[in-house]
């Protein structure tokens, strides 16, 4: 009899995947280097991951990490004083990641009304932990910068970077140090550097007489105190302030321009209207300015203002109530306000970047391109807008 040896079923062999490393368990230096490679408009989320992700993302090794890659972004930051608040607040930029922008002043004129993809969110936030520095650039030898101070956000101090050498890429190699303290605290100052001195004013109450404005010798590092403005310029808000022809202009919410004469050491006002800065940028070295009637460029073949074209529908909208323009890395960033539709009490701040493309011939144009526009804010109707930056950050 024939025995029939039956084989016994091969069992499965099945073997475990290699446990996968979790995101969260990589050394600081790797999960620095993926978040520099991503938009900064994701991170608000993914600062709440843990607070080792928050720390990372606000660290100053993200920035460098951002700066090597070359992936920085540029921001806009805007300063506004709103009526409820006793001093001005900061905000900044943020743009929903993954969204197609568009110019909703053609939406608007067709009456379709759109989401929200770009927004002001105030400072400090998970958007943005920290006030932008003031950069006052080289000043003989050494760079300064204005900035918030990181231990008492209270109060500015003023930073040097003693070897300073700039990368190809813009970014500024060394170490930065602070400088010697200033008479008094400042939070939310202005400064302005001219031959060889930093100015410094205001952030301080308004009866600090003595101290209201600072100058900084950049040659013995010592702080003196400047003349007193006057209780006018000292209880006003400072909108912006200018170097120009031997003096420092400061523009105050009253839309007046006052200035200190470093040759004369006395105050000023200005008897008529100086340039509104906030009105006029340059980008590639071409003049950009704002008025009522238009946008226009400095042709200097021409030695003349030209008109911007392809921006018929910005100037029908914004030219009157333009409160700042910018370089916006190399676009034209404009921002300007107007009464809300159905609700006077209120006013919309509007956004707008705008590509421009130089045409060469016998006579140059310069051709302007609406990439997105929309509103990025409401505000009460009394608030006042003081100024703006753009970092690349």
């Amino acid at each position: 009899m024939k025995m029939e040896l039956e084989e016994a079923p091969q069992s499965k062999i099945t073997t475990n995947p290699p446990p996968s490393q979790s995101f969260p368990s990589l050394p600081d230096e790797i999960i620095v280097t993926c978040l520099s490679l991503i938009s900064r408009s994701y991170y608000p989320k993914l600062s709440l991951v843990s607070k080792r992700f928050r720390s990372l993302i606000f660290s100053n090794e993200l920035y460098s990490a951002r700066c090597d890659s070359k992936t920085r972004e540029h921001v806009l930051h805007v300063c506004l004083k709103l009526p409820d608040n006793r001093l001005p607040s900061w905000y900044s930029m943020w743009i929903k990641p993954d969204q197609t922008l568009i110019n909703e002043l053609e939406e608007e004129e067709n009456n379709n009304s759109t989401g929200r993809n770009t927004m002001l969110v105030e400072i400090p936030s998970s958007y943005s932990p920290r006030v932008p520095a003031s950069y006052l650039g080289k000043v003989c030898s050494k760079y300064y910068k204005l900035e918030q101070d990181s231990i008492s956000p209270k109060s500015s101090l003023l930073s040097v970077r003693n070897k300073g050498v700039l990368a190809p890429w813009g970014k500024l190699k060394g170490r930065w140090c602070e400088a010697p303290r200033m008479k008094v605290g400042r939070e939310n100052a202005v400064a302005g550097a001219l031959d060889g001195k930093i100015y410094v004013m205001g952030g301080c109450d308004a009866e600090e007489s003595k101290n209201w404005a600072e100058v900084f010798d950049t040659n013995t590092q010592t702080w003196e105190s400047l003349p007193d403005p006057g209780p006018e310029l000292r209880s006003s808000l400072i909108k912006g302030v200018d170097v120009t022809r031997r003096r420092i202009y400061i523009e105050s919410s009253e839309e007046k321009y006052h200035y200190y004469d470093s040759k004369e050491g006395r105050w000023g006002v200005s008897s008529k209207e100086c340039k509104t800065w906030r009105r006029y940028c340059k980008i590639d070295h071409v003049r950009y300015i704002c008025s009522k009637r238009g946008f226009f460029w400095y042709d200097k073949k021409l030695q003349s203002l030209r008109m911007v074209k392809g921006l018929e529908v910005l100037k029908k909208n914004c030219c009157v109530g333009v409160i700042a323009i910018a370089n916006y890395g190399g676009k034209l960033l404009i921002l300007w306000e107007k009464f809300e539709k159905h609700d006077p009490q209120n006013k919309e701040i509007w956004c707008s970047v705008i590509a421009l493309k130089i045409r060469s011939g016998f006579v140059d144009d310069v051709l302007g391109i609406v990439e997105w526009a929309s509103v990025v804010h409401t505000v009460p109707s009394s608030y006042v807008f003081l100024r703006c930056q753009v970092k690349s950050v």
